[in-house]
């Protein structure tokens, strides 16, 4: 997959079909415009790409709320590809590109050479204030070369008929509830990051050791609690518990992800690794000592197998 930063680097004149939007997340209302627009490559011959934006337009707007997210930049490319992407323009957002008009973002777009298409979803906006809407991007190229598409919000039974949103998705993680997140998804929350040193107590104290993801302060995190999950590292996958929040038995305050690795007792500091969250087993608790810990720990293990064996099943 090609990768550029600015609309004036996308190169032709092969013909192009540009799914246009931010994706966090890229959850399946996402990737109904995707595939829409694969659809509409494939009927004009041409490649389907992506213009999404990188940070959050909000955060550059208000530096001091930063605005959580379901996926880092590197898991959004990863992902485009993944979805069939030929070319991905992620634009970086300035205050100055913030404040353009609409009209100005529309004009950028269609000086694309070989543009023959664009899809959106229906709540797409841009522009100075968001005021550009689908409505005025379908007008703004009516009589032209360039098709316009735009996409339906998709709704689900599991969220009561509700549009699928990364909002709503977001919500869904905050509060632990990792089965519907990943209805939404389409596919298991992930936090990916690298493994560091933590306090050790894991080892030392409950004889279960813990590897410490590390990982931005713009992703979301699920809610405080012990979930069982799959560790990725290394090219596989291994059954995990996953706790999250600050181990108050411990009377710590930092907010930690850390993870016991079944059936695995390999040295893996630095590395890459990801936790793939599947279902919350119980919120945090204050235990009176390690050994009460310790004792929870080997009752979490054993559902988690119990749970995890299912998902595998499941899966065939």
């Amino acid at each position: 997959m090609q990768l550029v930063h600015n609309l004036r680097d996308v190169r032709g004149p092969e013909p192009l079909v540009l799914a246009v939007g931010f994706f966090d997340g890229f959850h399946r209302g996402h990737q109904a415009v995707l595939e829409e627009a694969r659809r509409m490559a494939a009927a004009l011959g041409a490649s389907a790409g992506v213009v999404t934006f990188s940070p959050h337009p909000a955060t550059v707007l208000h530096p001091g709320q930063p605005v959580h997210l379901l996926q880092t930049e590197a898991e959004k490319e990863q992902l485009m590809a993944g979805l069939g992407m030929k070319l991905a323009v992620i634009l970086r957002p300035t205050r100055e590109f913030l404040g353009e008009s609409a009209e100005t973002f529309l004009r950028s777009l269609r000086e694309i050479p070989g543009l023959r298409g664009i899809v959106c979803g229906e709540n797409f906006t841009f522009g100075a204030g968001a005021a550009g809407t689908p409505e005025e991007l379908v007008r703004y190229f009516a009589g032209t070369d360039v098709s316009v598409s735009v996409v339906p919000l998709m709704r689900s039974g599991a969220i009561g008929g509700r549009v699928i949103s990364s909002t709503e998705i977001r919500r869904l993680v905050q509060e632990g509830d990792m089965r519907t997140a990943a209805c939404l998804l389409g596919r298991p929350y992930v936090l990916s990051g690298g493994v560091t040193r933590g306090f050790r107590r894991g080892t030392e104290d409950t004889g279960f050791p813990t590897a410490n993801l590390s990982f931005g302060e713009e992703r979301v995190l699920p809610a405080d609690g012990v979930y069982a999950a799959f560790a990725q590292i290394r090219g596989r996958k291994y059954p995990a518990v996953t706790n999250v929040g600050c181990n108050p038995t411990f009377g710590n305050t930092e907010r930690t992800v850390e993870t016991f690795i079944l059936h695995f007792d390999t040295m893996i500091y630095d590395e890459a690794f990801s936790v793939e969250f599947v279902e919350r087993l119980r919120g945090e608790i204050r235990f009176p000592s390690a050994a009460a810990l310790a004792a929870q720990i080997t009752q979490d293990v054993a559902r988690a197998e119990r749970i995890l064996a299912e998902e595998l099943q499941k899966k065939g």
